[in-house]
């Protein structure tokens, strides 16, 4: 992709929600000066609930969290409301492209990266979304979809925290 290499790191692979929800809550639950959560579906479920409330949790703290989701991502799966906790505990959250009247057809630009920082220290980047669909259903012989991230330690870190950012600066107005 032309990006230069960051030595210094490690690299584990998730293959799942079942790997990747709980390294992803393990490290929100860690946080102690900042985390960035970006997802283009956080779904109004117990999973979508669990996240939030993770985040909420730590924003209380005195964490800054800051989480970014898409607004067709969260189409018909998911409303305001779920994000009214992690806003009401001193977070901030701002929602990718909305439709606007002055750009009708900017609908179409949409924010695909799901991702996760921590501290500086620990980054997710990965195919999963946040919401129970990505669980599977045990019951009905449905397996968990199958998206394969990275859990990563070390500077390359700095990379994903930048690329928040960058989509964090085109956001706007954060929701309230």
């Amino acid at each position: 992709a032309g990006a230069p290499l960051v030595p210094g790191n490690s690299v584990r692979i998730l293959k799942d929600a079942a790997d990747h929800y709980p390294a992803w809550l393990d490290a929100i639950r860690s946080a102690t000066r900042n985390v960035f959560f970006e997802n283009y579906i956080v779904a109004e479920d117990r999973i979508g609930r669990e996240f939030v409330a993770a985040l909420a949790a730590k924003a209380r703290e005195g964490v800054r969290v800051k989480a970014i989701y898409d607004w067709l991502g969260a189409l018909g799966g998911a409303s305001r409301r779920l994000w009214r906790p992690l806003i009401d505990a001193g977070g901030e959250v701002r929602c990718f492209n909305p439709p606007r009247l002055d750009s009708p057809f900017g609908w179409l630009m949409r924010d695909h990266r799901k991702m996760v920082a921590v501290d500086g220290k620990l980054g997710f980047v990965t195919g999963a979304c946040v919401s129970r669909k990505w669980t599977g259903d045990p019951a009905h012989g449905v397996e968990p979809w199958r998206d394969t991230g990275v859990e990563i330690r070390g500077p390359a870190v700095a990379d994903i925290e930048r690329a928040f950012a960058e989509v964090w600066a085109a956001t706007g107005v954060p929701i309230h």
